[in-house]
């Protein structure tokens, strides 16, 4: 039977959760911990549940630098150790941070020989590869640290590659009418605004940087909710014909 691949999740918010639940969920990896900061709602959640996650598997904690050990230990959570300590146990980090926080914990990585990925939150530069796991699957392989594409993008590249793959894709014209926050982070959200990013959005940039061979602009509009994105496509083939829907 082949070693489960060991895994590390650093960063238990929106992305972290679903990133360790997945991890939990894989019969070929195992979860070695979760690392945080502080006390958020989503851990003290979990020390509810006696650190048990998905698959009833534990989710042991580990604290990065900075980090109040009394919180936790006031609130009766269990810490399994340091971030470091984390590191030094896994095979690879799947690094869901607040942007900029990646690049900071990419040195010690780096300083481990730990292999990581990085969310769409971090600059490019932090990685090896800007991946995306259909599009440019291929560039990923061999390299140690791989920066994914954001959520929305992430979903629009699996569109177009599906188109382009299909029918051979000439330009898109994308637009993306988003929420402004998660449910959870509303606070930090417009209030009775609409605001526009300069076009062409960071999404539509971040399509050539993955499939180069397709022209794409695009525009994106914030929204004063929090609930779900609106994303529309307008694909053009390279030889001028009509996709149909039935196609």
């Amino acid at each position: 039977m082949n070693k489960k691949i060991r895994v590390g999740v650093a960063g238990y918010g929106t992305i972290g959760q679903r990133l360790a639940d997945g991890v939990a969920m894989q019969g070929d990896m195992e979860l070695v911990g979760i690392a945080d900061l502080a006390p958020t709602l989503s851990i003290r959640a979990l020390a509810e549940n006696d650190m048990i996650g998905a698959n009833n598997v534990k989710y042991n904690l580990y604290l990065v630098d900075g980090a109040d050990k009394s919180q936790f230990d006031q609130m009766g959570i269990p810490v399994a150790g340091t971030f470091e300590e984390l590191c030094k146990s896994v095979d690879i980090m799947l690094d869901s941070a607040p942007g900029g926080v990646g690049a900071k914990n990419k040195v010690i990585y780096e300083k481990l020989g730990v292999k990581a990925i990085f969310q769409g939150g971090e600059k490019n530069s932090v990685a090896d590869v800007f991946f995306h796991g259909y599009a440019n699957y291929e560039k990923g392989l061999g390299v140690n640290y791989l920066k994914l594409t954001s959520c929305n993008t992430t979903g629009l590249i699996r569109t177009v590659d599906a188109l382009d793959r299909a029918f051979g894709l000439e330009k898109v014209a994308i637009t993306i009418i988003r929420r402004v926050a998660d449910p959870g982070d509303y606070h930090r959200g417009l209030t009775n605004a609409l605001q526009m990013e300069k076009a062409p959005s960071h999404q539509a940039l971040d399509l050539m940087t993955i499939m180069p061979h397709v022209n794409a602009t695009g525009i994106l509009v914030h929204t004063p909710v929090t609930h779900g994105h609106i994303i529309t496509v307008l694909a053009t083939a390279k030889d001028g014909r009509k996709i149909t829907k039935e196609e």
